[in-house]
């Protein structure tokens, strides 16, 4: 009686049969009409893709080869920048007068910010923190206690702070040494980058074609733009500034991208403006380790006023404000620092003995 009971009558046969057909009909249909052309069309979609990825590969290597041929390996002045400044304005006359090395070098001008010079409108004195940082940062970061530290200003540049030796002596060679081995470096990208991808052990392998290097969100040289995302700044880098933005009273300082330029003797820093952050409502801090540099300041002009100041190893600059968008460049480099450390590796004393690191911090976009 079971058996029986699965046993189909010739007319349900008949209509499962029809509803089989049907249904094989409906799946033919849909196969020509609906999955076929949707098939062609991702194939269309892959080929496109394929094609796009090609187009904009071959973009890129184009910009590279650009930038690299804008940028190239080994030049003396260039440290990334260009000088586009007229060759008849004070600014760039100054600049050449200091560069020159076909004649003897006359610095009569050329101010010491460590002392005060009323007459120029120079002031050094004591320096009074608003907000003072703690000595367990204070070490962190190879600083002298704050009470050693002294601020140089110039009463008719608002804006613009020297302090003057504030890292410990023996700190100098360490940011030297980490400038060299960590920061040029992935994920920070170098000018050597450029020419030589996925390069490793900088300054071991191509020390002396070595000119800048940039960290955070890394500055396009030949667009002169910030990406949007990036990779974060290394930490004692983020607490500097802001421990020397808030020891100012400009407020906190959230630095997402730095540059750093090595400079060998006849290296030089071209006339220029940063005004590429898209937050300029933040400070510009230039540290400097190694040799002493001829420093030119000028205005939102190049016909303005330019003053020429030494910034020794150990000196760090702030501009702010009215003097964030200023003309400004390094046309010399002054090998008159020696350093000596038995502690630190042979190939850094003899680097530093004759160059110069400048690490600028900056913050690029408004913190959130």
């Amino acid at each position: 009686m079971v058996g029986w009971q699965l046993r189909l009558t010739p007319k349900q046969a008949a209509a499962k049969i029809v509803v089989a057909v049907v249904g094989l009909a409906i799946g033919a249909y849909g196969v020509a009409t609906v999955y076929e052309p949707l098939q062609g069309l991702q194939d269309e979609l892959d080929l496109r893709k394929g094609e796009l990825l090609r187009y904009y590969k071959t973009k890129h290597d184009e910009r590279i080869r650009q930038a690299t041929n804008k940028y190239p390996i080994g030049v003396n002045d260039g440290n990334g920048y260009r000088d586009h400044s007229p060759s008849d304005s004070l600014f760039r006359r100054t600049f050449k007068f200091y560069k020159r090395h076909d004649m003897a070098p006359n610095f009569s001008k050329v101010f010491d910010l460590r002392s005060s010079l009323s007459a120029h409108g120079i002031i050094c004195s004591k320096f009074e923190p608003v907000v003072a940082p703690s000595d367990i940062m204070l070490e962190k970061l190879g600083l002298r206690p704050v009470s050693e530290w002294t601020a140089s200003t110039i009463t008719h540049r608002p804006g613009m702070v020297m302090l003057n030796g504030i890292f410990k002596s023996i700190s100098h060679l360490q940011w030297i040494k980490r400038s060299l081995f960590i920061y040029a470096e992935s994920p920070g990208f170098t000018n050597v980058g450029l020419q030589v991808p996925n390069v490793r052990n900088v300054f071991k392998e191509y020390g002396r074609q070595l000119r800048w290097s940039t960290l955070g969100l890394h500055y396009d040289w030949a667009t002169k733009i910030y990406p949007l995302e990036g990779e974060s700044l290394p930490e004692e880098l983020v607490s500097l500034s802001n421990v020397l933005s808030q020891a100012l009273g400009i407020g906190p300082m959230y630095a997402d991208a730095a540059i750093i330029n090595f400079y060998s003797r006849k290296s030089t820093l071209a006339p220029h403006v940063d005004r590429s952050e898209r937050s300029l409502s933040s400070p510009l801090i230039s540290l400097s380790f190694g040799q002493t540099a001829i420093y030119l300041a000028g205005g939102t002009d190049l016909d303005d006023p330019v003053d020429a100041f030494y910034i020794r190893s150990g000196d760090v600059l702030v501009i702010y404000g009215p003097q964030r968008l200023i003309y400004h460049a390094v046309p010399r480099i002054l090998q008159d620092k020696h350093f000596e450390d038995k502690d630190q590796p042979e190939e850094i004393v003899k680097y530093a003995n004759k160059n110069r690191i400048n690490i600028t911090l900056r913050q690029v976009d408004e913190h959130k």
